[in-house]
């Protein structure tokens, strides 16, 4: 049987007062502790840290390290830096978007240091890159309420004395909200190149692939949109632009070919039927077979890609994502213009009929 995780001493000693998140009160804040440094060893959620503490009463959010959208930065001396993240999602009581930076040494050693929010705000999905003795922190998701969703906020890290500094950019062509992107370093030239990635596209607000690969140089401070790629996109969302019910008639189509009961489904179906809509499986199954001469692309088991779909059409693949709110497809190459528009004529009436509810399209 395996050995439940128990505190050390020193940690359940200090527990209480660290237990909890702490925004940084200087630039920066030293905050390391034994409590912290020992999550960020053992990387586990606050409820295991509670009962490896022999703490009864939890509170919400705890400090953790168990983390998504954290940047991790190797150091020419083999220390990491690891900045922000965020533990899961708005739904969980430990939901929490750090704003710190944690530095583990080759010795083993833990340094965390905290940051006040108007100098370093909440931070996750953004990129780290090393340059000089410097970090500089692009974009990032963050909290909504922290998006202005026109400006990609750019910081920088100062390794000699851990300051964070704002990067205020200039330039006409300017990424919107960037996050989950990547970095490379042009040394010589001295500029960042991010892409791939996602951005707030305007005037629509909608999240959408980011397709141009930029520039920011890095004594200019300035901006500039080296390539884009020659896509064709566009959006499909219901009429009222509300999220849609994909998530609940998958459950339905599967719970019906299912010997199992599941109360969950059955009750989507009831809802359905109140508003006289009763779900096609078949129509559910060939959402992505435009009446067009096209191929499939199987899914790769490995990838961690989710909602992705993608079809061959003339030699082009035509990338289907399907998000709560909208189902975002991506032509990534030319195709004739009646082609484009039975795909998009497909899409349409496809999900209006599946959902009963009428679609328009948002070409980006």
């Amino acid at each position: 049987m395996k050995k439940e995780l128990e505190a050390p001493s020193g940690v359940v000693a200090q527990f209480h007062n660290w237990q909890s998140p702490i925004r940084g009160n200087a630039n920066p804040e030293i905050q390391t502790n034994d409590v912290w440094s020992w999550l960020i060893r053992t990387r586990v959620c606050p409820i295991t840290a509670h009962a490896a503490a022999g703490f009864q009463e939890k509170q919400s959010p705890g400090w953790c390290f168990d983390r998504f959208g954290q940047s991790e930065t190797r150091l020419p001396d083999g220390s990491v830096v690891y900045i922000g993240g965020e533990h899961e999602d708005s739904y969980d009581p430990d939901f929490y978007i750090y704003n710190d930076v944690v530095i583990l040494r080759p010795d083993g050693a833990v340094e965390i240091y905290g940051y006040p929010t108007d100098v370093f705000p909440p931070t996750d999905f953004h990129s780290a890159t090393l340059f000089g003795d410097e970090i500089f922190i692009i974009g990032g998701l963050r909290y909504p309420e922290s998006r202005d969703e026109k400006n990609t906020l750019v910081f920088r890290l100062c390794l000699s004395d851990h300051s964070i500094h704002r990067v205020v950019t200039q330039g006409e062509t300017a990424p919107s909200w960037l996050y989950d992107h990547q970095t490379e370093v042009d040394i010589s030239n001295r500029k960042i190149v991010c892409s791939g990635g996602q951005v707030i596209h305007h005037p629509t607000k909608m999240i959408v692939e980011n397709l141009t690969r930029w520039e920011l140089g890095l004594e200019t401070k300035s901006w500039f949109a080296a390539d884009t790629k020659p896509f064709k996109r566009w959006v499909l969302v219901r009429e009222d632009e509300s999220y849609n019910d994909l998530w609940r008639i998958e459950q339905v189509v599967r719970a019906g070919r299912s010997a199992r009961k599941d109360k969950y489904a059955e009750k989507y179906r009831l809802e359905f039927a109140e508003r006289g809509h009763v779900i096609d499986p078949e129509l559910f199954d060939t959402r992505f077979t435009p009446p067009i001469p096209h191929s499939v692309i199987e899914p790769d088991s490995d990838s961690d890609e989710y909602r992705v779909h993608r079809i061959v059409v003339d030699g082009v693949i035509v990338r289907i994502v399907e998000d709560m709110h909208e189902i975002a497809v991506t032509v990534e190459g030319l195709l004739s213009s009646d082609m484009l528009l039975a795909l998009e004529r497909h899409g349409l009436e496809t999900y209006s009929t599946l959902e009963g509810v009428p679609y328009k399209s948002v070409h980006l």
